[in-house]
C-alpha cells in the first residue's frame, strides 16, 4: 500500500484527480470507475476541469471508457440521490469530450439479476478495470460490498448494512426505505491494474487503521485492500491520524 497524506480535502481531491488523469493519459484504451457521495466530489469535478482543460488526458478520454461503481435498488438516474444522477450531474455531463462508452447501473431495472449480467458484461468486454477510485465506508465497504461480503463475487445485489442505512439519509430530501445495493464485486477491484482509495474527516481515522493495520478479514472488506499489488491511499491529515 502506497500512502499520501494530504493536508486538507482539496488538497486530496486534487491528488487522486491527477493519478486518474496520469491514467487516462496513457497510450491504449483504458477503462476506469468513480464512486459517487460527499467524498469523491471534489476529486470528480477536478478530473473534468482536467478533462476539459485539453493536452493528453482530453485526448485520452476518447479512448476510456468509464462504468459505474454501485447503485441503491430502487433508484434510477432521474432520483435525487442516485449515483446514477451523482455521475451524470458531477462528471458526465460537465465533460466537453466525451467518454468512448460509458455504463451507468440502473437501479430501477425490471431484473436486478440481468442488470448484474449486464455489469459484469460491460466489464468482462473492456476490462480489467485500469483504475478503481473508492471510498470508504464507515463500516469498512467498498461500494455496497458491506460486511459479510464474499471476495469472490462479481456483479451482485446485497443487503445494506444498518450503518450505510443511517448513512444514506443525508443523500435524500426525504426518507427512503431502501434496503439493496448493486454493486460492482471484491473481485473486479481486485482485479484492477491500479486502486486508489481515497478519505478525508476524523471520522474516517478508526475504520482506516482497521481496514490497513488489521488483519484481512470480509468483516472489514476494505481491508483485502492490503492484497492488492497497486493500491494508493489518499487522505487528509484528519483521516490519517491512526495510521
Amino acid at each position: 500500500m502506497n500512502l499520501i497524506v494530504c493536508k486538507n480535502y482539496e488538497e486530496m481531491s486534487l491528488t487522486a484527480a491527477a493519478q486518474a488523469a496520469d491514467i487516462v493519459s496513457a497510450p491504449g484504451e483504458h477503462l476506469i470507475s468513480f464512486p459517487g457521495g460527499d467524498t469523491p466530489l471534489g476529486m470528480v469535478r477536478e478530473f473534468s476541469r482536467l478533462v476539459n482543460k485539453g493536452g493528453g488526458v482530453a485526448e485520452g478520454i476518447s479512448r476510456t471508457r468509464y462504468v459505474q461503481l454501485d447503485e441503491w435498488v430502487g433508484l434510477g438516474a432521474e432520483d435525487a440521490g442516485s449515483c446514477a444522477r451523482f455521475n451524470q450531474e458531477n462528471l458526465l455531463n460537465n465533460l466537453r469530450h466525451p467518454f468512448l462508452g460509458v455504463h451507468l447501473i440502473d437501479g430501477l431495472a425490471a431484473s436486478l439479476e440481468a442488470e448484474c449480467g449486464r455489469l459484469n458484461a460491460f466489464i468482462d468486454r473492456h476490462g480489467p478495470l485500469d483504475l478503481s477510485v473508492l471510498g470508504i465506508g464507515l463500516n469498512g465497504h467498498l461500494g455496497f460490498n458491506e460486511e459479510g461480503v464474499d471476495f469472490e463475487k462479481t456483479a451482485h445485489i446485497i443487503p445494506l448494512s444498518e450503518t450505510t442505512k443511517k448513512v444514506m439519509r443525508k443523500y435524500f430530501d426525504r426518507d427512503r426505505d431502501l434496503e439493496y445495493g448493486i454493486t460492482q464485486g471484491i473481485r473486479h477491484i481486485m482485479a484492477a491494474k491500479k486502486v486508489i482509495l481515497i478519505a478525508n474527516g476524523a471520522h474516517k481515522a478508526a475504520i482506516l487503521k482497521r481496514a490497513f493495520t488489521g488483519p484481512v478479514t470480509n468483516a472489514v472488506p476494505a481491508s483485502i485492500l492490503q492484497r492488492h499489488g497497486n493500491c494508493t491511499v489518499i487522505v487528509d491529515r484528519d483521516a490519517a491520524v491512526e495510521l
